[in-house]
């Protein structure tokens, strides 16, 4: 760590302060006017001057202001940043996207991106969590109006998928209920990925007698919400909000963010390339270099955990310039992650998955 005076890093926290709120290189005299310290500008210029020495600060342009380098936002994050509280408003924006009546974990994520994303007007990211122990499913089916059946997949995690079929044919609450005996049966606890053996799907199929072909949909619909239980889903709500800060308004910048913000697999091996604090234990940042593809060095990443019991850990985030509001965007990232925590604990955790199953 730098050895910073408390005269050099008041100068340095009001630089930092002053260029998140205005995009432009600051001078000598605007740090005059704020600080409070009764130094020259002169005087000013001089420890600005040692900073940018010692890697705090850079001069962008001869006889223009400076700016800070990523070790002088570093310095700024870990050491001088005051805690942001967040508001009544944004904290009502935020609960509201979440207590919704939404029971699918992708759904619930989503939603509160996408609400965060409103809230701060940064492009934000989440990724869904894979329990490690998903391999036993429980399936269940619901008539809906006799021309729409439900069918309701969930892990031992609690986590849920619901798929909706359309019939071409009428059935009665009697002949889904005979369905859901069959894959009690022969399916439910198994998973299609892992069936005992071929006699299983043989005996589902032999049973269901006249509804074969419905029978048959419905295990599609089934191998298909089980391939989304066990894949990690990424969601970027708010990606067009990058394009409000001026850093981006070179095409090259603009081309190379949005293509990153478009190709879900690269975002997700970024995130997995970085070293995220365990949940519960705080928000992670990570400034331009520290950063592991090329096209993000000019960005920075600020991202938490949330989860569901002990098996399920999903991740929250927002992408966006080295300028960015980081006391305002790591408080609210906090307690996006710990609500998110809550509502899923809440809604999926243990004893819930059988809860509003028909709810999609």
């Amino acid at each position: 760590m730098a050895d910073l005076d408390e005269r050099k890093k008041l100068i340095l926290r009001a630089i930092v302060e002053d260029y998140i709120k205005n995009a432009e290189p600051v001078g000598s005299r605007t740090i005059a006017k704020k600080t409070g310290l009764n130094l020259s500008a002169a005087t000013i210029r001089n420890e600005m001057g040692d900073l940018e020495e010692m890697g705090m600060l850079i001069q962008p342009h001869t006889s223009a202001g400076r700016i800070p380098s990523n070790a002088g936002l570093r310095f700024y994050v870990d050491n001088l940043m005051d805690r942001y509280q967040m508001t009544a408003i944004e904290i009502g924006r935020l609960k509201r996207a979440l207590i919704g009546r939404f029971k699918e974990l992708d759904n619930i994520v989503r939603e509160a991106s996408s609400a965060f994303s409103a809230v701060t007007n940064m492009p934000t990211f989440a990724i869904t969590p894979i329990s490690r122990l998903s391999g036993s499913k429980s399936v269940k089916l619901a008539n809906i109006d006799g021309r729409n059946i439900m069918v309701i997949v969930s892990n031992s995690a609690g986590i849920i998928k619901n798929k909706l079929l359309r019939l071409r044919k009428t059935v009665t609450d009697q002949e889904v209920e005979r369905m859901n005996r069959i894959i009690s049966e022969h399916i439910s606890g198994i998973g299609m990925g892992g069936y005992a053996n071929l006699d299983s799907l043989i005996g589902a199929l032999g049973a269901v007698g006249e509804n074969t072909e419905i029978f048959a949909s419905v295990l599609e619909l089934i191998h298909e919400a089980e391939r989304e239980i066990d894949s990690k889903q990424v969601f970027v709500e708010g990606a067009a909000n990058i394009l409000r800060f001026p850093e981006y308004n070179d095409v090259e910048k603009i081309k190379n963010i949005l293509e990153f913000f478009d190709d879900k697999n690269v975002l997700s091996e970024a995130i997995d390339a970085i070293d995220i604090s365990p949940e519960g234990e705080g928000v992670s940042i990570y400034i331009g270099d520290e950063l592991p593809l090329p096209q993000l060095k000019e960005n920075s990443i600020i991202v938490s955990r949330y989860s569901v019991g002990n098996d399920l850990v999903g991740i929250v985030g927002v992408i966006g310039p080295q300028r960015m509001d980081y006391a305002k965007v790591m408080s609210g990232i906090k307690y996006l992650s710990d609500t998110l925590s809550a509502v899923l604990n809440d809604r999926l955790g243990p004893g819930r998955e059988t809860e509003e199953e028909g709810d999609g």
